[in-house]
C-alpha cells in the first residue's frame, strides 16, 4: 500500500510537470505566433544588405490640376474655397509638360546603378479628368486632356523617358476625387463656379472627396478601375504591375477589388488611412493590428512600404530633406530592406520654375550622395522587379529597350521570360526564343541584359 501511495504521488508529480511543460510550450508557441503577427515583415528570398536596392515612387502624374497655369487664381480669394486645406506650394501645382519631364529624365539618366542601368522614376498616373464645357461635363482619358491643360510634346517626352529606362509608369487613380461630389460642388454659386470655369480642379470639400471613399459603391469603383486599366494598357503598351491609392484612403474591399484584377503589389500600406479605424492612440493600434492581420491573411499580396521621404519643395530647408533621405536610404540598407523613396510630382512639375529647380536639384544631389564608390552603388529597381525579387529572388523587366534579368540569390537560377516581354523589348529586332518565351540561366548575384538581334 505504501508503494502504491508513492507511485500515485509520483504520477501526480509527473502529471503536474507534464501540465507545466505543455503550458510553457503553449506560451512559447503563442508568443512566437504573436511575435510573427505583430512584428513580421515582408518575406524575402535575398539578402538586401548587399543588394542595396532603390525604388523611387512618385504620385499624381497625369493629374489635370490643381491649376492649368500660373494666372488661374488672379482676382480670386482661394481661401474662400478651401481655407488651409493644402500645403502652400500645392495651390499653384500643375500638370507636367514636356520640358519638365525631359529635365527630370536628364537628371535620372545622369546617375547609373552598379548594373549600368540609369536611375528610374516610377510615376503613378491618374488616368482620367473632368472638365465643364458649356452646360455639360466632359471626360478625358489619357493621353487626351482638357483644353486648358493641353501640353504639346508631353507624350513624346514620356515615350523618350520610357525608351531611356528612366520612366516606368504605374497606376495611381482614375480621377483622384469622387467625380459625383465634384460635379455637385463645382457648380455651386460664388467662387466654386468661377474656379471651375477657369479649369481649376479644386471644389468645395475636395480635400475629403476621396476617390475610394467608403460611401462609393463597389460596382462604380469596379467599372472605374476596369476602364482605367484599359486606358493604361492602351497608353503604355503593358499591364499595370503596382498600385498606389489616391490620398492614402482605402479599405479592405478596395484591396479585394484590386486582387480580383491581379493587382497584388500595393504601395504605401503603412500610410493607409481608414476613418473606420478611429483616431488617437486606439486608432493607431487598430491600424497596426489590422495591417499585420492583412499581411498574414493574404500572403499573395506584396506590400511595398515607403521608408524614405524626398519632398524638398514642401520643406523650409531642402538641404536637410536631402540629408535625411540619404540617411534613411542607408538606414534601410543596414536594416536589410530596399530603400523605397517617396517623391511627389509637385517636386518636379509646377507653375513656378523656381520650385521645379529646387526639386530637380534635390533629386540630383540625393542620387549623387547614395552612389558612393562603384562597389557601394545601388541598384535602381521598379516595383515590378522588386515584387518578383520578394517572391523568388529573381526578376525580369523591360527597360531601355532590353530585357533586364536579375538573380539576387546566392545560387544559379533559371528565369522564365514571357513572350510578350520579349516582343515589347524587341521593337524592330527579334529574340531567338520559343513561341511561349525564353529560359535564361543567370549566375548568383548577377544581372543579364537580353538585347534583341537587329
Amino acid at each position: 500500500m505504501v508503494g502504491a501511495g508513492l507511485r500515485g504521488e509520483r504520477r501526480g508529480k509527473d502529471l503536474k510537470l507534464t501540465t507545466r511543460v505543455f503550458a510553457v510550450t503553449g506560451i512559447v508557441v503563442c508568443g512566437l505566433v504573436a511575435g510573427s503577427f505583430l512584428f513580421g515583415g515582408a518575406r524575402s528570398a535575398i539578402a538586401w544588405r548587399s543588394f542595396r536596392a532603390v525604388v523611387i515612387q512618385s504620385d499624381d502624374w497625369g493629374l489635370a490640376g490643381f491649376v492649368p497655369h500660373a494666372d488661374a487664381w488672379r482676382g480670386l480669394d482661394r481661401e474662400k474655397l478651401a481655407s488651409g486645406s493644402f500645403p502652400e506650394v500645392y495651390w499653384l501645382s500643375t500638370l507636367e509638360d514636356s520640358a519638365m519631364v525631359a529635365a527630370l529624365n536628364t537628371v535620372l539618366s545622369g546617375h547609373s546603378g552598379r548594373d549600368g542601368h540609369p536611375a528610374v522614376l516610377q510615376p503613378n498616373y491618374v488616368m482620367s479628368s473632368l472638365a465643364h464645357t458649356g452646360d455639360r461635363w466632359v471626360r478625358y482619358d489619357l493621353p487626351d486632356l482638357p483644353p486648358l491643360y493641353r501640353r504639346p510634346g508631353l507624350w513624346n517626352a514620356v515615350e523618350e523617358g520610357i525608351a531611356r529606362g528612366t520612366w516606368y509608369p504605374e497606376f495611381h487613380a482614375t480621377w483622384h476625387y469622387d467625380p459625383e461630389i465634384r460635379k455637385r460642388g463645382a457648380l455651386t454659386a460664388g467662387i466654386a463656379r468661377k474656379v471651375t470655369d477657369r479649369g481649376i480642379m479644386l471644389f468645395p470639400g475636395s480635400e475629403r472627396a476621396w476617390e475610394l471613399g467608403s460611401w462609393r459603391s463597389r460596382s462604380d469603383l469596379g467599372r472605374e478601375v476596369d476602364h482605367s486599366l484599359a486606358v493604361f494598357r492602351n497608353l503604355f503598351g503593358r499591364d499595370v504591375h503596382s498600385v498606389m491609392a489616391p490620398d492614402y484612403h482605402w479599405d479592405d474591399r478596395i484591396e479585394a477589388m484590386w486582387g480580383n484584377r491581379n493587382l497584388r503589389v500595393i504601395q504605401g500600406k503603412r500610410e493607409q488611412l481608414n476613418p473606420a479605424w478611429g483616431t488617437g492612440k486606439f486608432g493607431r493600434v487598430r491600424k497596426y493590428v489590422m495591417r499585420q492581420w492583412t499581411r498574414l491573411r493574404y500572403p499573395g499580396r506584396i506590400y511595398l512600404e515607403r521608408n524614405c521621404r524626398l519632398e524638398p519643395v514642401q520643406a523650409p530647408d531642402p538641404d536637410s530633406v536631402v540629408r535625411t533621405c540619404v540617411e534613411e536610404t542607408r538606414g534601410a540598407w543596414a536594416a536589410g530592406q530596399p530603400a523605397i523613396v517617396e517623391s511627389h510630382r509637385i517636386n518636379f512639375a509646377h507653375t513656378d520654375s523656381a520650385v521645379v529647380a529646387v526639386g530637380l536639384d534635390a533629386l540630383d544631389r540625393y542620387l549623387g550622395e547614395i552612389s558612393g564608390n562603384s562597389w557601394e552603388s545601388p541598384v535602381y529597381l521598379t516595383d515590378h522587379e522588386l515584387a518578383q525579387l520578394y517572391d523568388r529572388g529573381t526578376s525580369w523587366s523591360v527597360r531601355d529597350g532590353v530585357v533586364v534579368v536579375r538573380n539576387a540569390t546566392r545560387s544559379r537560377k533559371v528565369v522564365g521570360i514571357p513572350a510578350e516581354a520579349l516582343a515589347r523589348a524587341a521593337g524592330e529586332g527579334e529574340f531567338r526564343s520559343t513561341g511561349w518565351g525564353a529560359l535564361v540561366a543567370v549566375p548568383a548575384g548577377s544581372t543579364i541584359d537580353l538585347v534583341p538581334l537587329q
